[in-house]
């Protein structure tokens, strides 16, 4: 409770920040899952590597047949943490009083935009200038 009430008046003070943090949590995240990726590749983790994922997670994530090992569910997971921090951290360059979501916006040329699919990621976010 105290970490939610904390975050919650934070991003009435500063969304930017909020936004800036989060990016910060979800880039540990992406590398977490890109080491325990390794260490099965490694051999270090023998029970994982003959499990086969969860249907919770073969539904949340459509694997498709063939593709649900827990090594496919880490890649899985890893890509949606990526997403995750490039949200966060495009939210963390806004001026939240002034920029739309770039992510709900529609763009009519053929340059890279924030999207909402994996296309044209950047982990360290989109600038300002690149979503308005």
């Amino acid at each position: 409770g105290v970490f939610f009430n904390a975050m919650f008046f934070s991003y009435l003070i500063s969304p930017r920040t909020c936004h800036r943090f989060v990016g910060y949590l979800e880039e540990e995240a992406v590398l977490t899952y890109t080491r325990e990726i390794e260490d099965l590749d490694a051999g270090k983790l023998p029970h994982w590597a003959k499990t086969q994922a969860p249907e919770i997670a073969v539904n949340y994530y459509q694997m498709p047949e063939g593709k649900r090992s827990m090594r496919d569910l880490l890649f899985y997971i890893r890509a949606d943490e990526s997403k995750h921090r490039e949200v966060n951290h495009t939210l963390g360059n806004l001026k939240q009083d002034e920029d739309p979501n770039p992510y709900a916006s529609e763009y009519k040329d053929d340059k890279p935009h924030p999207r909402k699919d994996l296309k044209w990621q950047k982990p360290q976010g989109w600038d300002r200038e690149d979503c308005i």
